[in-house]
């Protein structure tokens, strides 16, 4: 068997973000907001979904049969963990500038995120996964537990619009 017929490991991976492009009213970007490409290190990644929406259509007269009908794609939250960290970072500033900060305007700084599904080496990308107006929905800090000798666990939840997939080095 050849290396490409075995399914890749996920336990390799790299998230990258940016500041998403100037917005269009609901969404837009501060003027302070730092443009550059930041990586980030999680120790997992959920939420990477798309899900065609129907609708039920029956058809007069035929009480036997139905019609499914696609509707719009739904995408759930991307959620991502690490092991907290006591590290000022522009990932953890743009969270909690929007979720903590009482600032009085409600403005929302997008940001594309990329997740790189990495193969043995560091730099072969097997797979990417880029969302597209992502938005920190929720930042959570795990339990503390005394009788246990444990990492601290910080939880983002992003919402996003979209997300594309593209694949690289897979032969």
């Amino acid at each position: 068997m050849d290396i490409k017929d075995y399914p890749a490991l996920g336990f390799r991976f790299k998230v990258t973000s940016t500041a998403s492009p100037e917005g269009d009213g609901v969404f837009s970007m501060s003027r302070n907001s730092v443009i550059g490409l930041e990586e980030s290190y999680f120790q997992s990644i959920s939420g990477i979904k798309a899900t065609a929406g129907e609708s039920i259509v029956i058809n007069g007269g035929r009480n036997n049969r139905q019609y499914k009908l696609p509707t719009a794609t739904t995408y759930p939250d991307l959620v991502l963990s690490r092991g907290l960290i006591n590290k000022d970072s522009s990932l953890g500033r743009w969270c909690k500038n929007f979720l903590i900060v009482d600032n009085n305007l409600y403005s929302v700084e997008r940001r594309i995120f990329n997740v790189m599904l990495i193969g043995k080496d560091k730099d072969d990308i097997l797979m990417t996964w880029s969302f597209f107006d992502c938005y920190p929905k929720e930042l959570e800090v795990g339990a503390f537990n005394a009788d246990k000798s444990e990492i601290a666990i910080e939880t983002l939840t992003l919402a996003y619009s979209y997300f594309k997939q593209e694949y690289f080095n897979l032969f």
